[in-house]
Parts: structure tokens; C-alpha cells; sequence
């Protein structure tokens, strides 16, 4: 598989079907994540979810999914949503790095490059649902350049609860 951009000792990559496995073993490395947001343990289809098509309501848009790769394992899994719900705003719904690699700065690494990708095609803003349990989420964000722009009640998984959802402005690309 061709990398799209090198990050730290690793590669990001595109992320397709062939890719579940892996990407379910990525999942089930990070079952505290799940269970934090969802209240439930990643199961063999979350994998599936994450690189399958989108819900209706969000049908106008365009998935794009990537991963990190580093020694040929799959370590982190980005899923964007672009186009929602304008043609120059953009959602992440999940960024996610294994347990064994967070905190050496390759989740900020995987962001920037994201973030830069996202730019260099026109989005113009950026906003992702951070859960109100996850305090290191909101840390994270923060530092990433992200604020909080409203609360709601959202259903993820088994849980119900409060989330924020966090906005950064990338400007116009162009």
C-alpha cells in the first residue's frame, strides 16, 4: 500500500476493506476507549462501522479513513467526514491511537497532518463530539487547537450523556 505522508517512523495510509482485521485488532487494543465512550467493548463489526458507509443523515458527505502504520502494524485510525454540513466544513469522528503509542506525540502528529490535508482542500472549519467522561480527550483537543463550541446530549453505544463539541477554524485553503 503506497503511503499518503510519513509520520514520525510510520505512514499514513488509506484505509480500506482489506484493512478490517487489522483494524479490529487496533479496536479491541483500545476496549477502555469503548468502554469510556460507548459503555461496551469493541466487537468484531466496529471495525466494519468505522470503514462502512455513512448513516443517511450524513449521506451528503464523504467518508475517508486513515491509519498509521509503523513496523506493518496498524497503531492509529482517523475517520473524517467531509462536506457536513457545508461543502467547507469537515467532522472527525474518531481519532484513535493503540494504548502502547499514546503519549509520544504521534496522536498530535496524526492530527497536523490531518488537519493540513483538510486544508489543502478547502475545508474551512473543523469539529469533532469530545465525551464529557473523557477528560484526556478534551486535554488533547485543547492543545490541538480546538474549543469548546456547545454541549448536547448524545447516544454512543449503551451510553447517553452529555458531549462538547469542539470546533478549529482552519481558514481558506487556496
Amino acid at each position: 500500500m503506497n503511503p499518503i505522508s510519513s509520520i514520525g517512523d510510520g505512514s499514513a495510509i488509506k484505509l480500506r476493506s482489506v484493512d478490517i482485521p487489522r483494524l479490529a485488532d487496533l479496536c479491541r487494543a483500545c476496549t477502555a476507549f469503548y468502554e469510556l465512550v460507548e459503555g461496551q467493548t469493541p466487537t468484531d463489526e466496529t471495525a466494519a462501522d468505522i470503514l462502512g458507509p455513512l448513516d443517511p443523515e450524513y449521506a451528503h458527505g464523504i467518508k475517508h479513513v486513515w491509519g498509521v502504520e509503523m513496523h506493518g502494524d496498524l497503531v492509529a485510525v482517523a475517520e473524517l467526514l467531509q462536506g457536513h454540513p457545508t461543502s467547507d466544513e469537515w467532522y472527525i469522528g474518531l481519532l484513535l491511537v493503540t494504548p502502547q503509542r499514546r503519549r509520544e506525540g504521534l496522536g498530535a502528529k496524526f492530527c497536523r497532518m490531518i488537519l493540513d490535508w483538510i486544508a489543502l482542500r478547502g475545508g474551512a472549519t473543523v469539529r469533532l463530539i469530545v465525551h464529557q467522561q473523557n477528560v484526556a480527550a478534551q486535554r488533547f483537543w485543547q492543545k490541538q487547537g480546538f474549543s469548546a463550541e456547545r454541549e448536547l446530549k448524545k447516544q454512543s453505544g449503551r451510553l447517553h450523556g452529555q458531549v462538547s463539541v469542539f470546533v478549529r477554524s482552519l481558514g481558506r485553503a487556496g
